[in-house]
């Protein structure tokens, strides 16, 4: 009976297996098929998209990559040049940036280059008179506030500013400016609107000598001169921001050079003078206007700090 049993399991065994993998093998048949199918399918969606796009849009084949042209509207405004706004919020650090643009136009930048300036010594006095911000991290000077490089493409941005200062503090050595770095500084200040201010002695009346070609487009021929102080306003300082200023201005050691007035341009305005020799004086420049302060800032001295803070207020906003 058992062999019976065990004999009739195994037929039924035996024979209910069989259809089991017959069935199992007919499922794994049309698998490869159907992907297979699918895979055409994506790809003639694939080119008839590409079809469609090719349609819409001619592309064209640059390094590798497809760009679609664009018009004159996708770019930023400062691409399409003429004149710039300037942008104090700005905090990039002086780096070019074909996405973002120039970040170069501030309302006051100051020339920083540290093998012609000493960020130390005077001219440091003098940024933070005007409250230039150094670099949080490890308070340099290569914030936009400063414009390291006269040679740069920042003063190439700069020369396309409008109602903004540039300032050139006391400096020991000369920049050698290019042929078209010198056009594009006379550009700031003569079509601009821009004020470029001069700080110092010597060296900066030399700077103005050497660089500025003035309304006329002769150049200047300013005479320095040392004279003893006080320095008294003018009736020219009327009217003008530096009225508010000290009537006298002190003179600090021989930290004061001017210049001669007699070698100053007809169009000149003298606002503090002694004997003949003017401290604080502007040059009209057509739109713009160079503005000198005939003192170094070796000490911090009110009145004269004063006179520094009256001169931006004297440039247009």
């Amino acid at each position: 009976f058992l062999r019976r049993v065990r004999h009739g399991m195994a037929d039924y065994g035996a024979v209910a297996a069989a259809p089991l993998q017959e069935q199992r093998n007919a499922a794994r048949v049309p698998a490869p098929r159907a992907l297979i199918a699918a895979t055409l399918c994506c790809a003639a969606l694939a080119l008839v998209a590409v079809g469609v796009l090719h349609q819409e849009a001619p592309q064209t084949e640059l390094l590798g990559l497809t760009t679609a042209p664009k018009d004159s509207s996708f770019y930023p405004e400062w691409s399409h040049g003429g004149a710039m706004r300037y942008y104090d919020r700005s905090m990039a650090h002086g780096q070019w940036s074909a996405e973002a643009g120039p970040p170069y136009v501030k309302h006051v930048t100051m020339w920083s280059d540290p093998s012609d300036v000493d960020h130390t010594g005077p001219a440091n006095n003098v940024r933070r008179i005007l409250g230039l911000q150094t670099s949080w991290h490890n308070h340099e000077w290569n914030t936009n506030s400063y414009m390291e490089d006269m040679n740069s493409v920042q003063l190439r941005f700069l020369s396309r500013n409008t109602n903004s200062v540039l300032v050139i503090p006391p400096f020991h050595a000369f920049p050698s400016l290019s042929t078209r770095s010198m056009a594009m500084l006379n550009d700031y200040v003569l079509v601009g609107g821009n004020t470029l201010l001069v700080v110092g002695g010597p060296t900066g009346i030399l700077f103005i000598n050497q660089n500025m070609a003035g309304t006329d487009g002769y150049g200047y021929s300013l005479e320095p001169k040392w004279v003893e102080g006080p320095y008294e306003m003018q009736d020219a300082a009327m009217g003008t921001a530096f009225q508010y200023g000290a009537v006298t201005l002190p003179a600090v050691e021989t930290f004061n050079v001017g210049v001669t007035t007699a070698s100053l341009p007809k169009e000149a305005i003298s606002y503090y003078e002694a004997s003949e020799v003017s401290v604080v004086f502007s040059l009209p420049c057509e739109a713009g206007r160079i503005i000198y302060v005939g003192y170094t800032f070796t000490q911090m001295v009110p009145a004269w700090t004063d006179i520094l803070l009256l001169a931006l207020r004297s440039s247009p906003s």
